[in-house]
């Protein structure tokens, strides 16, 4: 740290680079220019992520439900009993807590003004 401020310690800035600051401190906060254009690819790009990633969580979340259906439902028809109904039920309410948990966070963000949207 003392290292760089000893590079700005006795440095004096030109009347170029005043001037040159100057209008671009102006240019920036000009409304015609300050305008944030370029923020909207960014905000649709992760909209479409956000929506992908809801998407993919929910068919991962069936698939993993029908799964474990199908292996209570072979557990049963082999008669080894590794998977119950049980096993199922609980699989259900782990998706139900996690979707109900997002589904509170979601809420919770809401009630201080933020949109989840």
């Amino acid at each position: 740290m003392n290292k760089l401020m000893a590079l700005f310690k006795n440095k004096k800035i030109t009347a170029t680079q005043y001037i040159t600051a100057y209008y671009a401190l102006i240019l920036i906060f000009t409304p015609a220019y300050a305008n944030a254009a370029w923020y909207d690819p960014i905000l649709n790009t992760l909209n479409d992520l956000k929506t992908f990633i809801i998407i993919a969580g929910g068919t991962i979340a069936v698939a993993s439900l029908a799964y474990m259906g199908i292996a209570w439902v072979a557990s049963r028809i082999s008669g080894n009993m590794e998977t119950t109904a049980m096993d199922y039920f609980k699989h259900a309410m782990v998706l139900a807590v996690v979707g109900g948990a997002v589904s509170l966070a979601t809420w919770a963000y809401s009630l201080f003004g933020g949109s989840v949207s």
